[in-house]
């Protein structure tokens, strides 16, 4: 089975409904169009009133997740120093929940088509729209919308093929958009990562 027709079976198999999972992790947003749509109905005042919600939101945010803020390219990574807190004794930072990287490196070799097909595959199930994708540079970043735990979030997603070694490694670090509110505490960068790693490991089986 080629990786495109595993894929597109994976898909289909997990039969992902939108619309459930919007009622389930998109209150925040929902509440929020719900008390727009009531504020007014003016089409004058409309727009007026879009703009300044829209300068209100901007303002409240302790953290502004930008595309600039990562990495052009795969090079700009330490890939050693997270090769070596990956086999060490202890448990590396980027585990814990409270992180906003994730690294992992498995034992085997695809080629660079099939790990950017997984890594967009992923990046997509977890409602992300890929905005670059750098074959060159081996990075791939989606922008991800207002979900709810956060306004807006970017992941990047890079990677390093070593043949003479039989090795992929990866490395994954997400920034968001939140505001003074806060919210509960997960490792995004952690979610997409597992699913890469999770894709790459069934794909080979």
């Amino acid at each position: 089975m080629t990786l495109s027709s595993y894929l597109a079976a994976k898909i289909k198999t997990e039969k992902i409904d939108v619309e459930n999972y919007r009622k389930r992790n998109i209150f925040k947003y929902d509440m929020f169009t719900a008390s727009f749509d009531n504020l007014t109905k003016n089409k004058f005042i409309r727009p007026l009133t879009t703009l300044a919600v829209l300068l209100v939101i901007l303002s409240s945010c302790k953290s502004v997740a930008r595309i600039s803020d990562f990495s052009a390219t795969a090079a700009d990574i330490d890939f050693n120093k997270y090769s070596a807190e990956y086999k060490g004794d202890n448990v590396p930072s980027w585990m814990a929940e409270t992180s906003s990287e994730y690294y992992f490196e498995i034992g085997k070799l695809l080629d660079e088509k099939d790990l950017s097909d997984i890594i967009h595959y992923a990046l997509k199930q977890k409602r992300y729209a890929i905005s670059k994708s750098d074959a060159a540079n081996d990075c791939i970043i989606g922008k991800r919308g207002m979900v709810a735990n956060e306004w807006s979030s970017i992941t990047g997603v890079y990677y390093k093929l070593n043949g003479g070694e039989n090795r992929m490694q990866v490395y994954v670090k997400t920034k968001i958009t939140q505001d003074f509110t806060g919210g509960w505490k997960e490792n995004r960068a952690k979610k997409v990562g597992q699913l890469i790693e999770q894709t790459i490991i069934a794909f080979g089986n």
